[in-house]
Parts: C-alpha cells; structure tokens; sequence
C-alpha cells in the first residue's frame, strides 16, 4: 500500500475505540501490540463474557475477536453484539482453518478475518474495504442530517407561509381562526378599504397591491399592545383587541378613522388617500358568529359611506334583517337543489263567459312540509344567480301538468331570463317533449323591465318570443313610469292593472278615472286588460263596468297547488 493511503488510513482508524477479545495471554499481547499501530484506543477481554460486558460498558467502534474461547465463544459473542449493533465492524482473530467456523462467521456478516500469523497486505485490504465502509456510512448519516435540517427549514418556511398573507407577511385568516379560537380577545375589527376597486382599475393591480402593502404598514402603526392586525382576503384587515371594553372599541375606531383621514400613503412616488369602513363585533364562543357578525356591520358602515364604522349590536333591526337574509340564501339554495319550487294555479276569469280560461302559474317553495311564499325565495335566489334555475323549474313543472289540459297559463320572467340565452332554445325544447302549442302560454314581464338600460335589447328578445307565437303580459301596469310609446313598440298581448288601483277603485274616484284611461288606451290599441287584486262582487261589478276583460283575485279564487 502506498506511504500516503496508509498514513490516511491510520489517521481514520486512530479515531475508533477498538475491543480485542482474545484468551491466550501472549497471541493477545501480540495482537495488542500490532493494533496499536492503527487504534488508539484498545480495550481488552479475557473472553467471550468480559468481551460482552465491555461492549456493553463501552462505545466500542471496532470489534476484534477470536472464535475458540472458554465461556462464551467468538461466534457467541458475535451473535449477540450483531443483536444489539448490526453495522458493527467485526475481524475474526482465529488460525483455525476448519471451515464450519468460517461458513457460520459468514452467517453473522462478519467483515473479515485476522489470520495467525498476521498476514499485514491482507489485515490492510480488510482494514481499507471496512474504513471506506465506515466513511460512506458517515457521510450517509452526515448527508440525513443535513436533509433532515433542510426539511425542518422548510418545513418551517412552509408553516410560516401557511400563516402569512404574502403581499404583506402580516398573520392570514388562517391563524386569525386559530387565534379566535383561544378566547384571549375580547373584540375583532373587519377593516375594509373604501372605493378599493377604483384604485385597482385606475392604478392597475400591481399598483393596487402596493397600495394594500402601505396601509399594511400604516395600520402597524396604530397598533397598541393589546392588538394583533391580520390580513385576510382582497383588501380587508382584521384587528384583535385584547383587555378591552366596549369603550376602548369605540375609542379604538374613531382613532383609526381620525388617522387615516390625516394620513396620506405614498405610494411609489405617488400620494394616496385612503380610508376604511370598519365592522366590529366582541368575539364569541361561535368564532364563526363572530366573523358573520363583522360582515354585518362592515356592510351596515358602508351603506353610511365610506370612513365609517359599525358595531354590531343583536337587539338592532338592520342587523336582524341581514341575519334573515342570510338564513333565506341557504334554504333557497336547498329549495332549488332539491327541486322542492313547485307550482301554484291562480285562476282568471273571462268577465264576458264568467269563465275561467286562464291560469297564472306562481311558484311556492315547500320548506319542512310548509309551503314557503316566493317574497322569502325569489330575491334570495338574484343573489344566488339562480332566479333563471327556479323559471326553468316552474316551466318544466307547468308544462308537464297543462300538457293533459287545454287552459292557457301564464309565467312570470325576469330581467335575467330575458337577457340570458337559455330561454328560446328550452322552450322549443318544452314544446316538443310536451306538444303544447305557443300561443297557450303567456309570459308575463313587469312594467319596470321596459324601462330598464338593455330595453333594445329586451324589446328584441321579446319580439322573437312573440314571433314564435307566445303571447307577452305587461305586469303591474300604471305603478312604473309608465311609457305608453313601448306598449307599441313591444306590441304586448296583454296589460294586468295593478292591484293598487283595484282595490281602491271603488273609494278613490282618481284611481277609477286611471283604471278607465289605462282601460280605453288598452281598447285603442287593441290590448286585453287583466284586473288584478279583485277581492270581492263590489269590486268585480266595478272592473266588469269599466269594461276588463279579465278579473284576478281571491273572488275569483286563490293560488292552489291544484287546478280547478
């Protein structure tokens, strides 16, 4: 072996604790003797049994031992320290050549064998073979834990960043939860900043989030001891206020407020003014009451304007018809998903027949075997962007039913069906599966719809309705701005007073003579006329007089869930 691999070599080796165990006294002494050259550290048994109570006792690095000895054997031994270290390295001292010993040495993966005599070439080959081992190990275990290091490091880089808002490194909703949840806060604040969204569309995004970066910075500034600011979504802070009374939030706010009026941000140069609305409410058991409730008066602020703050208070009437609000966008997203919006039939007589020919179809939700009116469910389903998913559910439902009868219907339609696309293609749909002929249905439009800023485009849409061969309802006439001009340019089938006049027709001679005037256009023009609100003989004699066409109401009949 070359001069500077041994010198290597012996450097590495003089670092392990090395147990010889030997029984004869002088091949012991002679085997010591020319370990020392390699091992510093040698620690001596007698046999088997001293050989295990040592490794025991001892950090032992190297293990050295002869086979044939009293007590406890080499292979015994090997036996029992591969139990308890199975990477050990271990040189079977022997002279022996039988070949059992040799066979069951292999058993306990031993790394070699010192021969009697020594045989230096051959211990050296044995000795570098179990060193580069050791050194591949190390680095091993060097190379774990450095990986283990480095996963720790990210690890925590990843739990800080699951906790953080990036754009500021301010605590995110995530860890706003958590903290809510500990109790040790008495009140949280739902920061909002006013008019964000014409900041972001004049300024670009980027610039937008700049903007969130300095107010991040300026609210760090108002913070007291007893706060911790969070940065949730879009542009909305939260603040938690701990030890603190109603007083202290109230004061809390109006300093916020005060500041932000005072405070311009300047913002890559240029100077910004901002403020915030501000929802506030103590912090309760129900964390998510809490954040409810801080959405409440945020949206109660704004309608106030901007720079305001709201605390939320439970007895307030505001606050208990956004809580109701609230409660009607989740049962009318079950109502729509369970298809539980079913139909009504309201009768309309013919005044000349004293016939019913005619049937308003109005949809009613059934809610926990109760029968839900759709003042509660229709504009709950606008929020919800579902108000064309209950017309669709009505149409289908009425065309199923009046497939098997040879009354005409009416339909109530929104803005949103007029203008989206689905309409004209489901009908054709309807008319085919169920063979009911157009001119059966009409749809009913309220007066306001043609008056509204798509009315080319609605007066479009409609006209292709009507060339298809439905007929076209005006609702609630004479309560709008009424343009008698679009009941031309629509050309509408027929126009349904509104009731406000009906029901007073026979106290108010005002609402008489417009009831007539509205009565007399109609004939001009060639339009039915539908009376609505008819509640009693007095009523229905009056609108007969006036020369109605058609009469509605509870003289006439209820809305019921069956057809007469």
């Amino acid at each position: 072996m070359e001069k500077e691999r041994l010198l290597s070599l012996i450097q590495t080796t003089k670092q392990f604790t090395l147990l010889l165990v030997e029984d004869d006294i002088n091949m012991r002494e002679i085997t010591k003797d020319f370990l020392s050259s390699f091992f510093d550290h040698i620690i001596v048994a007698t046999d088997g049994v001293e050989g295990w109570e040592k490794f025991e006792k001892y950090d032992v690095d190297f293990l050295v031992t002869d086979i044939n000895m009293p007590n406890m054997n080499g292979l015994d031994l090997i036996s029992r320290v591969r139990e308890v270290k199975e990477d050990l390295p271990i040189l079977i001292l022997s002279a022996h050549t039988d070949s059992k010993y040799f066979i069951e040495s292999i058993r306990y993966s031993v790394d070699g064998y010192l021969l009697k005599p020594f045989d230096v070439e051959h211990f050296l080959h044995v000795l570098s073979k179990i060193v580069k081992r050791i050194e591949n190990a190390k680095k091993v275990v060097e190379f774990q834990s450095h990986l283990k290091e480095l996963v720790s490091l990210k690890t925590r880089e990843l739990e800080y960043r699951c906790m953080h808002e990036y754009l500021t490194n301010l605590p995110n909703a995530i860890m706003l939860n958590e903290d809510l949840h500990t109790q040790e806060y008495d009140y949280m604040l739902l920061l909002d900043i006013s008019n964000f969204s014409i900041i972001n569309k004049e300024y670009g995004k980027e610039f937008a989030n700049r903007v969130i970066q300095e107010s991040a910075r300026a609210l760090r500034k108002n913070l007291h001891k007893n706060t911790k600011l969070y940065k949730t979504e879009s542009d909305r802070f939260v603040i938690l206020l701990a030890k603190s009374t109603l007083k202290n939030l109230y004061d809390y706010c109006k300093q916020l407020v005060s500041f932000f009026d005072e405070h311009i941000l300047d913002v890559d140069g240029y100077e910004i003014k901002i403020s915030f609305n501000i929802g506030a409410d103590k912090v309760r058991v129900k964390v998510a009451r809490t954040l409810i409730n801080c959405e409440y008066a945020l949206e109660r602020s704004k309608v106030l304007g901007s720079r305001h703050f709201e605390v939320y208070h439970s007895d307030e009437t505001h606050f208990e018809e956004e809580q109701e609000a609230l409660h009607w966008l989740k049962i009318t997203r079950d109502l729509i998903v369970n298809e539980e919006i079913v139909p009504y039939f309201q009768p309309i007589v013919d005044i000349k027949s004293g016939k019913i020919s005619h049937y308003e179809v109005l949809a009613r939700g059934i809610y926990e075997g109760k029968i839900v009116s759709p003042e509660w469910f229709m504009s709950a389903s606008e929020k919800l962007g579902l108000s064309t998913v209950v017309t669709r559910i009505m149409l289908n439902k009425s065309f199923e039913i009046f497939a098997q009868r040879e009354e005409t219907f009416s339909i109530n339609l929104s803005t949103r069906d007029i203008l989206e696309d689905y309409l004209e293609s489901f009908l054709e749909q309807k008319i085919k599966k169920y063979k009911i002929d157009p001119s059966r249905i009409t749809f009913e439009i309220l007066e306001s719809i043609t008056i509204e800023n798509n009315s080319t485009k609605i007066t479009k849409k409609i006209n292709r309705l009507k060339a298809a061969g439905y007929k076209i309802a005006v609702d609630d006439f004479g309560v709008q701005n009424s343009n008698f001009s679009r009941l031309l340019e629509m050309e509408f089938d027929m126009i349904k007073i509104d009731g406000v006049f009906i029901k007073d027709i026979l106290t108010s001679k005002k609402k008489l003579d417009i009831t007539k005037a509205i009565v007399n256009l109609a004939k001009t023009l060639k339009i039915k006329t539908v009376a609505e609100y008819v509640e009693n003989e007095a009523v229905y004699d009056m609108v007969k007089e006036c020369g109605i066409d058609y009469a509605q109401g509870y003289y006439i009949g209820k809305a019921k869930a069956e057809l007469l």
